[in-house]
């Protein structure tokens, strides 16, 4: 009878003070690492959708047989970050052109609108904690291998920048070839194409984005 009421014996207090400190522990340690992870997880999901969203601007150009411009507005506060992008069908060709009503350099992000025979598509916020950037993109000396040896990675735009507020366009044309724009004229720029970089204040590193002209291939590099 001893025997078995021993067996039966619960957990003294200590042994339960014990097992939920180390539970409390072990908790805390993968909340920290999780949330060490998190911003690194956002940077690379904001850098997909972005490439998602250029490559169908791009697909969309080519089956309906008109420009489709990105146009990148990296200083515009959206309400819960900063970086607003607004997909923009040019059925007439005239948003480059300063004499139409809506046109690039006078386009207000906050309200896209669009002229007679084009078309807003898409929009798309960048969320609270990545930006484009940094100024010098994937770095001061960054080049990338061959073929894109010659394209500029080392601006967190490198089409943006024509106006005081930074704003950028990426125009895709029916083949597919990509043309870039700062204002109301395309920037000079090597042949080979043009990059945008994503970053996050926690994290060491950037996405960069890099849009080929020839072709409106897309690439996307992880720099850290």
């Amino acid at each position: 009878m001893l025997r078995t009421l021993r067996g039966r014996r619960g957990f003294t207090l200590l042994e339960v003070t014990v097992t939920v400190a180390i539970a409390v522990i072990i908790t805390a340690l993968a909340y920290t690492s999780l949330w060490r992870l998190r911003p690194r997880a956002q940077l690379a999901n904001v850098a997909a959708e972005l490439d998602s969203l250029l490559h169908g601007a791009r697909l969309s150009a080519m089956a309906n047989g008109k420009n489709v411009a990105v146009l990148f507005f990296p200083q515009y506060a959206n309400g819960q970050g900063t970086g607003r992008l607004v997909v923009y069908q040019d059925g007439n060709y005239t948003l480059f052109s300063s004499a139409a009503a809506v046109n690039f350099e006078g386009y207000a992000p906050a309200s896209p609108a669009a002229d007679t025979a084009s078309q807003v598509l898409d929009t798309y916020d960048l969320p609270q904690g990545v930006v484009i950037g940094p100024p010098a993109g994937m770095g001061a000396s960054a080049t990338l291998p061959a073929p894109l040896a010659g394209l500029d990675v080392t601006r967190a735009c490198t089409f943006c920048g024509g106006l005081a507020d930074g704003r950028g366009a990426v125009v895709f044309d029916p083949r597919g070839r990509a043309t870039f724009y700062g204002q109301n004229a395309p920037v000079a720029q090597p042949t080979v194409g043009a990059s945008v970089s994503l970053y996050a204040s926690d994290v060491d590193g950037t996405r960069t984005i890099v849009i080929t002209g020839a072709t409106g291939a897309l690439r996307v590099f992880n720099n850290g």
